[in-house]
């Protein structure tokens, strides 16, 4: 009987007492005994959201906190949520053969999403994305999306297995936290500009000039400036590395619910279609996904064990 990790959704042994990949005390986790899901993975969002929020008091003297506050509030909302699925190309599904083909499967994999997570919300829609690549993705609250691509080159099983990692994500409730992150990132961001702005137009109007007062100031703004782009930077890696491992953990759910066969198919699907070059060590630090072969790897320790 398969037993994974709830941490990291490794696969384990049976009765394991801790985890063999990340070290966290366990409890019998198990595909036909699974639990009621609660939030999971989302620390480290919170705690840049907050760390966003104190430098963005500081930086703007607490001027720019209602905004801030307003914008993650609207950000939640469904206005918002339809406003980024027209700005994405994102619609829902028209054509009759998109619904006899498509409401069917997602019915089926929601029943198993929701016996595996009693708190699933009842209102996740999917909707259809006109890209000839094969993806699928889930943002806010509701908004589940397939594109083009995947119901163009991928059978009923595969688009199940794809559909139930994503409805992972929402258990996880990990598309919030990253609308969370953001928001933050939206004024960080504008906030960084302003001050590489200020340190440019300083080091063009200072550089004939001597003064300990002048000198005292453009230090100040550089050690500010380096010193936040250092920590932006750090910070990113973090969210980065947790988004990895996000994907783990919306694998185990799919899992959970009863596809582990199906995503196992569909990623071995993409594996054999896709072509990517060797990547730099910085460009695997900022990926959001694990190598496609780890995920497999897992999911057959899982199917075979």
């Amino acid at each position: 009987m398969a037993m994974f990790c709830g941490n990291c959704g490794a696969s384990l042994n049976d009765n394991a007492k801790f985890c063999t990949s990340c070290g966290q005390a366990q409890e019998a986790l198990t595909q036909s005994e699974a639990p009621r899901v609660r939030a999971k993975g989302n620390g480290a969002y919170v705690a840049w959201f907050l760390y966003y929020f104190i430098l963005i008091s500081v930086a703007t003297v607490g001027i720019a906190i209602p905004f801030y506050v307003v914008t993650v509030i609207l950000a939640f909302t469904p206005l918002a949520e339809r406003l980024w699925r027209w700005a994405s190309g994102v619609r829902p599904l028209r054509l009759k053969s998109e619904k006899d083909r498509l409401l069917p499967l997602f019915k089926e994999v929601y029943t198993g999403a929701f016996e595996a997570n009693s708190t699933l919300s009842k209102g996740i829609r999917l909707y259809i994305k006109e890209d000839m690549t094969i993806n699928a993705f889930a943002f806010g609250k509701s908004t589940l999306v397939l594109t083009r691509g995947a119901l163009e080159l991928l059978n009923d099983d595969c688009l199940k297995g794809l559909i139930a990692h994503e409805f992972g994500h929402f258990s996880y409730r990990h598309t919030e936290a990253l609308l969370l992150a953001t928001v933050s990132n939206f004024y960080v961001s504008f906030i960084i500009s302003k001050l590489t702005d200020l340190k440019n137009r300083l080091d063009l109007e200072t550089r004939n000039k001597d003064g300990i007062v002048t000198a005292f100031f453009k230090g100040i703004i550089d050690i500010a400036y380096y010193l936040w782009k250092a920590t932006d930077f750090i910070g990113e890696l973090i969210i980065m590395h947790r988004s990895r491992q996000n994907e783990y953990l919306a694998d185990q759910f799919a899992i959970m619910s009863g596809f582990n066969k199906e995503l196992n198919d569909v990623l071995l699907e993409i594996y054999g279609v896709s072509i990517s070059k060797p990547q730099s060590v910085k460009e695997q630090l900022k990926n959001t996904h694990p190598h496609i072969t780890l995920r497999i790897e897992r999911l057959e320790q899982a199917l075979y064990q």
